[in-house]
C-alpha cells in the first residue's frame, strides 16, 4: 500500500477544513482528533487500525465519529466512476486496505459508529460545494462476497449527499431497501462471473 501523494494530502486537508467549517457554520458540535501517531493505543496500531478525523456530538443522540475522505470521482479522461460500469449509477471507489478495513477495525473495538464524509477531489483540492455521507455499516454489503479487489465500489446514491452551502443537520436518511438494490447488482454480477462461492 503505497502512501498518499502530496496532492492527495492536500485535499484531505481541505475537505477537512470545510467539514470543519460546514460544522461551524450549522451549529454541529465536534471534536478533532490529532492524527500523531504517538496518541494513539498500542492495541489500535498492532491491529492496523485507522482514527478518524473528528467525533461528533449532537443533543439527543449517539455520538458517532466521522472520517473525512478527498477521492476522486472519475478517470484521468474525465469519465465519471460508475458501478460495475452501468452509467446509471456514479460511484465512488474506496480503498479495501486504506480506507474501509481500517476504520471498519477501529469501529468493532471501540463500539461507536463510523461515517465517511466523502469529498470529490480534483487534483490538490476539492469541490467545495457538497459531501456525500455514509456510514462504515452502510457499506459493510458491498465487500461481503467479493474477489479480493483493491477497491470497493460505494454508488452516491447509497451516500446521503449534504450541500455544503444550504446546510443542515448531519444525517444519514437512505433507505435500507435502495443499499439492498445495489448489493443484489453486485451479488450478481459476482455470481455471472464465478467469483461469488
Amino acid at each position: 500500500m503505497s502512501p498518499p501523494s502530496r496532492e492527495e494530502i492536500e485535499a484531505g486537508e481541505q475537505a477537512e477544513r470545510l467539514f470543519r467549517d460546514f460544522c461551524d457554520k450549522f451549529g454541529i458540535t465536534y471534536v478533532y482528533l490529532d492524527q500523531s501517531s504517538f496518541n494513539k493505543s498500542s492495541r489500535l496500531v498492532r491491529e492496523n487500525a485507522a482514527r478518524p478525523d473528528f467525533l461528533v456530538m449532537e443533543p439527543h443522540k449517539m455520538p458517532f465519529f466521522v472520517d473525512v475522505k478527498a477521492h476522486k470521482f472519475s478517470k484521468p479522461t474525465g469519465d465519471a466512476f460508475y458501478f460495475l460500469g452501468d452509467t446509471k449509477y456514479q460511484a465512488v471507489f474506496l480503498s479495501v486496505a486504506r480506507d474501509f478495513l481500517p476504520l471498519r477495525r477501529f469501529q468493532t473495538f471501540v463500539g461507536i459508529p463510523v461515517w465517511f464524509a466523502l469529498f470529490e477531489r480534483s487534483g490538490s483540492g476539492v469541490r467545495p460545494e457538497e459531501m456525500h455521507i455514509a456510514p462504515v455499516n452502510a457499506l459493510n454489503d458491498f465487500l461481503r462476497g467479493q474477489p479480493m479487489w483493491e477497491f470497493m465500489q460505494v454508488p452516491l446514491e447509497c451516500c446521503t449527499t449534504i450541500n455544503l452551502k444550504k446546510g443542515g443537520a448531519l444525517v444519514y436518511d437512505v433507505d435500507e431497501s435502495k443499499i439492498g438494490k445495489f448489493v443484489t447488482l453486485l451479488d450478481k454480477y459476482l455470481e455471472e462471473r464465478g467469483w461469488k462461492g
